[in-house]
């Protein structure tokens, strides 16, 4: 018997790495708002991991590393494998039906390892930096939204690489049901800008700048994983939603330390 939460839970249960009680036969029909809206959870668990970390660690590098371990372990294992995935398939000198080969292949080659271990270094040292810093709640709230705002546009920007695979399925997105799932899934980083701000005047800067970021971080990314997905593979699958996934968090952080850097030098 179908249940009205039935299209959110089979997109948690494509993102997440919990048991979630998703319908037998997933549900896609509202992927294009719902995936942006299930990074609220992973921005808890950022958020959770952090404050254990600073429980029993001095300084900002261990709770930077505890709260990426723990966004990772219950969300986006699953993305960074798609992130290697594409980068091995991705630069590989080979035509693209053997760029699809590739990626059914579930052994890790040096491009995406090292892929891979570049967005984890610069993760860890972006939230180093950010950590402490008026509005840190906000970024680690806004950051997973953005990456998941990204992956909703991939099937905006490109058509699926293969008949058949999560790539197929991920068809009819709407951009009036992707934007809103980015406003709704950015609320409660604009409340923690709310609760961090009071009494200081720069809420409606801070509320402004989390979304501008959000959505800047999410466009460079989604747009950019759908083009090289369109040249290399003539198409998309789902790796290149988990792909920009960590790309639109990563360029999130990112854009918040240079922004912060910026603020400091003023």
């Amino acid at each position: 018997m179908s249940s009205p939460l039935d299209p959110f839970l089979s997109v948690l249960s494509l993102t997440c790495r919990f048991r979630v009680p998703a319908p037998a036969e997933p549900d896609y029909g509202r992927a294009d708002f719902f995936l942006p809206l299930t990074g609220v959870l992973a921005g808890l668990a950022a958020l959770g991991g952090w404050g254990l970390g600073t429980l029993a660690f001095p300084g900002p590098w261990l709770p930077a590393l505890s709260a990426l371990a723990a966004q990772y372990l219950a969300f986006n294992l699953f993305h960074l494998d798609g992130l290697a995935d594409s980068a091995d398939a991705g630069l590989a000198v080979a035509e693209p039906e053997r760029r699809l080969e590739i990626l059914k292949d579930p052994r890790v080659g040096v491009y995406g390892l090292f892929a891979a271990f570049l967005v984890l270094a610069s993760r860890v040292a972006a939230l180093a930096v950010l950590g402490g810093r008026s509005g840190f709640p906000a970024v680690l709230l806004a950051a997973p939204v953005s990456g998941r705002f990204a992956a909703a546009l991939v099937p905006l920007a490109a058509e699926p690489a293969r008949p058949e695979g999560l790539g197929a399925r991920m068809r009819g997105f709407r951009p009036p049901a992707v934007a809103a799932g980015l406003l709704v899934g950015l609320a409660p980083a604009f409340l923690a800008v709310l609760a961090g701000a009071a009494g200081e005047g720069w809420i409606l800067a801070g509320i402004l700048g989390t979304g501008i970021g959000a959505l800047a971080a999410g466009l460079a990314a989604g747009l950019g994983s759908a083009l090289f997905y369109r040249r290399r593979f003539r198409g998309f699958t789902g790796d290149a939603l988990g792909a920009a996934v960590e790309l639109g968090e990563l360029a999130f952080l990112l854009g918040a330390c240079a922004a912060a850097g910026a603020a400091g030098a003023a």
